[in-house]
Parts: structure tokens; sequence; C-alpha cells
């Protein structure tokens, strides 16, 4: 019976030793997969940093837009009169000449 007892607590030894090294090895595993999860956090992080960086400059771009628009049809205007005014003048003038020439 001792030899009995003594062969059973060997097994259990036995398996108690592999339970023991899968629980090293699931470990080993968990700290992997941690440090995983961890620099899979600090991506995303930057990500999103980044993600709100480039929104503000979309922003940013967008005003620049819309204040080169109002400053083009600011300048605009005032050419397109002057040009009208230029155009008066010429034509006064050619009508002159024209009237110059007729005498």
């Amino acid at each position: 019976m001792t030899e009995r007892i003594q062969h059973s607590m060997n097994e259990i030894r036995a398996k108690a030793l592999e339970i023991h090294n899968q629980l090293v090895q699931e470990r080993i595993k968990n700290q992997t997969l941690q440090a995983q999860i961890q620099e899979m956090e600090e991506r995303l992080q930057s990500a999103k940093h980044m993600e709100n960086e480039q929104l503000a400059a979309i922003d940013q771009l967008k005003l620049d837009l819309d204040v080169a628009k109002n400053q083009i049809v600011e300048v605009s205007v005032p050419q397109n009169g002057r040009n009208e005014e230029q155009i008066d003048e010429l034509v006064k003038e050619i009508e002159y000449c024209i009237g110059q020439l007729k005498k």
C-alpha cells in the first residue's frame, strides 16, 4: 500500500508541476498581452491627438479661405468701378476726337 500511496503522490506532484508550468506560461502570455494593450492604447491616444490637430488645422484653413474669399470680393468691386470709369472717360475722349476730326 505504501508503494501505491507513493505512486499516487508522485502523480499528484507531476500534475501539480504541470499545472504550475502552465500557470507560469499563462502569466507570461498575460504580461505580453498587457504590454501590447498598453502600446495600442498609446498609439490610439497619439492618433486621437493627431486627429484633433488635423481637425483644428482644417477649421483654421476654412476660416482663412472665408477671409480670402471676402478679400477677393472686396478688392474686385472697386477695380470694376475704376474700370467702368476709365472706359467712360475713354469713350468721351474718342467721341471728342471724332468730333474734332469731323470739323
